[in-house]
C-alpha cells in the first residue's frame, strides 16, 4: 500500500471524536473483562458476584476503564483523580456497566460476547488505543520537551 495513503489515514484518525462510540466500545470491553474474571456461582439458587457486591463490582470496572488514565497522570506529575471530573465519561461508564450487568436476560452480555459483535467492538477499541498513544506523547511533549527518554 501507497506509504501517503498511510499518512492520511493516520491524519484522520487522529482528528476523530472519540465520545460516545470509541469510548463505549472501551468500557463495554473492560466491563465483560471484569464480568468473564468473577468466578461463577457453584451454589444451586446463589447469586452471583455482581448481585450481591455491586459496588465492589462497579469499582472494579472503574478502576479497569480509567486505569490507563490514573498512571499516566501520576507519572507525569498530575492529579491523579482527574480522569473522574468528566461527568460525562462517567454518566456514560455507568450506563455501560449497568447494561453488561443489570440488563434484562442479559442481553447485552450475551450480544457482546458474539464473536462478531467483539470483533467489531475490539477493532473500534484499537483505533481508540492509536488515538490516545498520539495524543499522550503529544501532551507529553507541552510538559516534558527535549526530554526523548520520557517521550518514549
Amino acid at each position: 500500500m501507497d506509504p501517503q495513503a498511510f499518512l492520511d489515514i493516520a491524519t484522520k484518525v487522529t482528528k476523530l471524536k472519540m465520545y460516545p462510540f470509541f469510548d463505549v466500545a472501551h468500557y463495554i470491553l473492560m466491563c465483560v473483562a471484569v464480568r468473564d474474571d468473577i468466578p461463577p456461582t457453584t451454589v444451586a439458587g446463589s447469586q452471583p458476584f455482581y448481585r450481591k457486591h455491586p459496588l465492589g463490582c462497579y469499582v472494579s470496572c472503574l478502576l479497569l476503564s480509567f486505569g490507563g488514565s490514573f498512571i499516566g497522570n501520576f507519572l507525569l506529575g498530575e492529579p491523579v483523580i482527574t480522569p473522574l471530573k468528566d461527568h460525562r465519561n462517567i454518566l456514560t461508564f455507568t450506563a455501560v456497566w449497568y447494561l453488561v450487568y443489570y440488563s434484562p436476560f442479559d442481553v447485552v452480555y450475551k450480544v457482546v460476547k458474539f464473536l462478531p459483535c467483539k470483533l467489531g467492538i475490539s477493532g473500534v477499541k484499537e483505533v481508540q488505543r492509536a488515538h490516545k498513544v498520539y495524543h499522550a506523547v503529544i501532551h507529553t511533549a507541552k510538559i516534558y520537551p527535549n526530554n526523548y527518554i520520557v517521550l518514549s
